[in-house]
């Protein structure tokens, strides 16, 4: 955080989302375009602030630092390379906007004419801009969702996450030996004993640890008697698919398992 000895009048901001990082937006490229253009422009007292999160979100805690160093009246000028750097939606980047200048501070990017303290045409052309932005965004939105549901429909798991009892593989995921004996485990103990807390003291006693090398709780027991991947299926958006990956337990058993805890 800054405090107010270390306050800069003048702010470089930069944005990657998770699900974008190609070169030319990385936080890198980002941090030289600004220094490089502040150092051929006598630009001086420059505080670093970046994000890593989606253009549409407003709760990043880059933008809250630099809303509330604006709101104290601390800040002449953010730089940002592109104006979708800040906003990828018109409404939050119009918020954004009317709060720089209300409290007198501008915006201006290294890649894009545009400043905030510029002519009713440059306000438009941001404005055009904020309007592009949001629309790309919701483009790629709609185009992950697409690709989601067609890896799901194709059978195959639509998230990057591969849960315990599987690894990844060049066909999308394989069974890991390991893992797959701790979880055949748990489905027939729960099966057995019918209930959560036994289970857990029969993994603790065994020595049974999680992906991240901890004992299982009855949290994380309950979520993997639930998970109907590790009966051959995958599900996304509320639906349920067949998968095209070896199933760790038979349906029977899930089926079973799942009825005694609906019970």
């Amino acid at each position: 955080m800054i405090n107010k000895q270390q306050i800069q009048t003048n702010i470089s901001y930069q944005r990657v989302s998770s699900f974008k990082q190609s070169t030319n937006t990385s936080l890198d490229y980002q941090r030289t375009r600004i220094t490089d253009y502040c150092n051929n422009n006598n630009i001086t007292n420059l505080t670093q602030i970046q994000d890593v999160d989606s253009g549409g979100s407003s709760n990043r805690t880059g933008i809250k630092q630099m809303e509330h160093l604006i709101q104290s009246g601390l800040v002449d000028t953010i730089y940002i390379t592109k104006l979708d750097r800040l906003y990828r939606s018109v409404l939050e980047g119009a918020k954004f906007i009317k709060l720089c200048l209300d409290n007198n501070t501008d915006i201006q990017a290294t890649d894009e004419p545009i400043s905030t303290k510029g002519s009713a045409v440059e306000m438009l052309q941001i404005n055009i801009l904020l309007a592009i932005a949001d629309f790309e965004r919701s483009n790629i939105a709609s185009r992950t969702l697409q690709g989601k549901t067609s890896t799901f429909n194709s059978g195959n798991r639509p998230h990057g996450n591969i849960p315990i009892g599987y690894k990844h593989s060049k066909d999308g995921m394989a069974i890991d030996e390991g893992t797959a004996s701790v979880i055949n485990k748990i489905f027939r103990k729960y099966n057995q004993l019918q209930s959560l807390g036994k289970v857990e003291t029969y993994l603790n006693r065994v020595g049974a640890r999680t992906n991240r090398d901890k004992p299982f709780g009855r949290k994380s027991i309950y979520n993997i008697l639930k998970n109907p991947t590790y009966a051959g299926f995958i599900s996304f958006n509320g639906k349920v698919n067949m998968g095209n990956h070896t199933p760790i337990i038979s349906k029977r058993l899930f089926t079973s398992v799942n009825n005694i805890l609906s019970a």
